[in-house]
C-alpha cells in the first residue's frame, strides 16, 4: 500500500529573491493559461494528451516566458489535467468552464525542486532560489522521517500572510494489516459517524458551529459593506478551520477504534449519489448536508488508516437504514422519524445509526468473491463485543452466525474525543 502526504512548510525567503519567485508564479500560470487556450486541434477540441500538447505549445512557451524547460512542461501538464477533468464534466452532461489559472501557485518536481534538510531550492526565471523551512512539530514528524521520499511540491504564496509555503508531497510504502475484520461506518447528520462497534460520534457541535456561521454570513451578507465583505472573508476561513478540525477529529476517533478491534478493512458508504438522496430532506437540513462535507471526512478516514495499512472500502449503502442488521428483513416502517429502529419482522430493536453502521459492513463482507476484497476472504464484522460471520455465499442478510455480541447499547463520543 502506497501512503501518499502532502507536508505545508512556510518558507524564509531572503528579501532580494521575493520578487524571483513572484515572476515565476505568475509566468507560470501564464503558461498554463496559453495552454488552455492554444491547446487544441484542427476540429478545435481540446488536446488532451501531452505529448501532442508538448509539439503544440512547448516552443511558443519557451519564446513568451522565461521559465526553465522542466516548469514549463509542468504547466502545460498541470493544465492538460484541468482540462481533463473538465472534459469529464461535460461528457457527463454538467456544464463547466474552461480552466483558468489565478491562484497564485507554481507546480514543482524533482529537477525544479531540491529539498536538503531543513531547507529547500526551487528553480525560477531567475536561475534557482534557495530558502530555509520554518518547521513546526507536525512537519518535522514527517519531513525527518526517512521512510519516506520527497517526490514533488507546489510553491504557494497566501497575499493575507505575506508568505510563501511549499507544500512538498511525500510518499512511502506500508504493509497492509493482515486479517480479515472489518469495521463499519455509517455517516449522517445527528450523529456525524457512527460504527459497527457501538462508538457515536455526535454531530451536535458541528451542526452548532455551521448553523452559527450561517447566521453570521448572512447578517453580513445583508450589510453588503466593503467591511461587511471583508468580514465575509474571515469568517469563511475561520467556518473551514472549525469544521476541518472537526472531521479530523473523528476521522482519528474511527481509525483508532479500527484498531482498537483490530480491523483491517473500514467500510463506509458509497456518496456518489448523496446529492440525488438529499431530495428527501427539508431546505434547512440540505443545507447543513451540503455544508458538512462529507465527503472530506471520507477522504481523511482513508487518509489516515492508510498509515496503518487499513483498507478502506466504499459499499452501495441503499436501503442500509430500513434493513435489519439481525434478520435482514426490509421495510420503510422499521426505522421511525426519531431515528429508532425496531424490525417489524423479528423484533429487534437498537439505534437506527447503529443499525445502519453494521449492514454497511455486512455490505462488503457479503460481495461475492468477484468484487470482494483480495485477502478479506470469510471476513468478520467487528462489534462492540465480538464479531460477526457471515458465509461466503450468503446473501447479504442470509445465514448470519452470531458469535459473542452482548448488547446493543451504544457508546457515545463527543467530536474532539
Amino acid at each position: 500500500m502506497e501512503v501518499k502526504r502532502t507536508v505545508p512548510v512556510k518558507l524564509d525567503v531572503p528579501d532580494e529573491r521575493c520578487d524571483d519567485l513572484h515572476q515565476t508564479i505568475q509566468q507560470f500560470n501564464t503558461a498554463a493559461t496559453y495552454t488552455v487556450e492554444h491547446g487544441r486541434d484542427d476540429d478545435g477540441n481540446l488536446i488532451l494528451n501531452k505529448s501532442t500538447i508538448h509539439d503544440e505549445v512547448y516552443h511558443d512557451l519557451r519564446d513568451v516566458t522565461d521559465l526553465p524547460a522542466n516548469l514549463v512542461v509542468r504547466a502545460y501538464s498541470k493544465a492538460v489535467e484541468a482540462m481533463k477533468s473538465t472534459v469529464a464534466e461535460w461528457k457527463k452532461g454538467n456544464s463547466r468552464p474552461l480552466p483558468s489559472f489565478d491562484k497564485p501557485s507554481a507546480v514543482y518536481d524533482k529537477r525544479t525542486l531540491t529539498i536538503k534538510d531543513e531547507c529547500a531550492t526551487l528553480s525560477t526565471v531567475n536561475g534557482r532560489v534557495e530558502a530555509d523551512f520554518v518547521l513546526g512539530e507536525y512537519q518535522r514528524s514527517y519531513l525527518e522521517d526517512d521512510d519516506y521520499e520527497k517526490r514533488m511540491g507546489t510553491l504557494h504564496y497566501h497575499e493575507d500572510k505575506d508568505t510563501f509555503y511549499l507544500h512538498v508531497v511525500i510518499k512511502k510504502k506500508v504493509e497492509e494489516r493482515d486479517g480479515d475484520r472489518v469495521l463499519g461506518v455509517d455517516l449522517n447528520l445527528k450523529n456525524v459517524a457512527v460504527t459497527s462497534t457501538g462508538r457515536f460520534f455526535d454531530g451536535g457541535e458541528l451542526l452548532w458551529g455551521q448553523n452559527h456561521y450561517f447566521r453570521a454570513r448572512r447578517s453580513l451578507q445583508d450589510k453588503g459593506t466593503r467591511s461587511a465583505r471583508q468580514a465575509l472573508r474571515r469568517l469563511s476561513g475561520r467556518e473551514n478551520r472549525f469544521v476541518l478540525n472537526r472531521l479530523h477529529n473523528i476521522s482519528r476517533g474511527i481509525v483508532k477504534e479500527a484498531l482498537r478491534h483490530d480491523c483491517s478493512y473500514i467500510a463506509v458508504e458509497d456518496l456518489t449519489h448523496i446529492r440525488e438522496r438529499m431530495d428527501a430532506y427539508d431546505d434547512r437540513l440540505k443545507r447543513q448536508m451540503h455544508n458538512w462535507a462529507f465527503r472530506e471526512l471520507q477522504e481523511q478516514i482513508k487518509y489516515k488508516a492508510a498509515e496503518y495499512g487499513i483498507r478502506v472500502k466504499e459499499v452501495n449503502p441503499a436501503f442500509s437504514s430500513q434493513t435489519c442488521s439481525k434478520c435482514g428483513h426490509q421495510s420503510s416502517t422499521n426505522r421511525d422519524s426519531d431515528g429508532w429502529f425496531a424490525c417489524n419482522e423479528c423484533g429487534y430493536e437498537v439505534d437506527g445509526d447503529y443499525n445502519a453502521a453494521k449492514n454497511v459492513g455486512l455490505r462488503l463482507l457479503a460481495l461475492p468473491s468477484g468484487k470482494r476484497p483480495d485477502g478479506l476472504g470469510n471476513g468478520q464484522l467487528a462489534l462492540k463485543s465480538g464479531t460477526l460471520n457471515v458465509s461466503e455465499t450468503s446473501s447479504v442478510h442470509s445465514n448470519l452466525e452470531f458469535e459473542r455480541e452482548s448488547t446493543d447499547k451504544p457508546t457515545t463520543s463527543v467530536v474532539g474525543s
